[in-house]
């Protein structure tokens, strides 16, 4: 199948790739000085699938990003030792909570939804901190940051996160979300927490109650199709 070329960065490295997400093993090989290889040597010797794809002048050999990543750990050449400095450097900015590694990655990435999901997750992730915060402000403790938490699985997704989890196959049950179900989470949070703090509330059993009070608005609105604000 002919496919139109683009391309993926990565600093000032420019690689060729197909729609499909596979790497023009030309390019990839030179970038790790392994240009002048037999491509049939180095597909048998590292495993690699052989597979073809056309970039726009016939079918070419290509390379997937998980191969090619491969390659740099196992090569010893220059190049290949270069990009193992790279993904070091990559590594330690990721594992320091870099936020401009997240930014590069979600940029590369050509699905909007994709990034738009990533958007609904980071204000889910802040909605539920300053909830938590605000709930240890208000006296609360013990069981009740696992009860909001249960009651806002229950409103939106209407089961545990056990059973997201094992439904969605993922290991955070927010991962498996949707982009939707994020912002209502977030909206429900945000919501809460504003509501603990204007209304006083105190203690455990307080909260609790507050935080039902905007489920029940939630699914009022949710169901009528009418905008939320908090």
């Amino acid at each position: 199948m002919k496919t139109t070329p683009r391309t993926l960065e990565f600093g000032s490295v420019c690689l060729a790739v197909s729609s499909d997400g596979w790497l023009r093993a030309a390019d990839a090989l030179a970038q790790l000085g392994a240009g002048q290889v037999d491509w049939d040597w180095l597909r048998e010797r590292h495993g690699l699938a052989g597979a073809t794809r056309d970039f726009g002048v016939g079918p070419e050999a290509a390379l997937s990003v998980p191969e090619f990543t491969g390659l740099v750990f196992r090569l010893e050449t220059p190049g290949a030792k270069r990009w193992r400095k790279r993904a070091q450097e990559l590594l330690g900015a990721a594992l320091s909570g870099d936020v401009k590694v997240a930014a590069q990655m979600a940029e590369r990435n050509p699905d909007p939804e994709a990034r738009r999901w990533l958007a609904a997750r980071l204000e889910s992730t802040e909605a539920r901190r300053m909830l938590m915060q605000t709930v240890a402000r208000r006296g609360g403790h013990g069981p009740v940051f696992r009860q909001l938490g249960s009651l806002n699985n229950r409103s939106v997704l209407g089961m545990e996160s056990a059973a997201v989890r094992q439904v969605r196959g993922v290991r955070q049950t927010r991962d498996g979300l949707s982009s939707e179900e994020l912002l209502r989470m977030a909206y429900l949070d945000t919501a809460t927490a504003r509501a603990l703090d204007e209304g006083g509330a105190q203690g455990n059993a307080a909260i609790l109650a507050v935080h039902q009070q905007t489920l029940r608005r939630e699914q009022k609105l949710w169901g009528a199709g009418l905008p939320r604000s908090g």
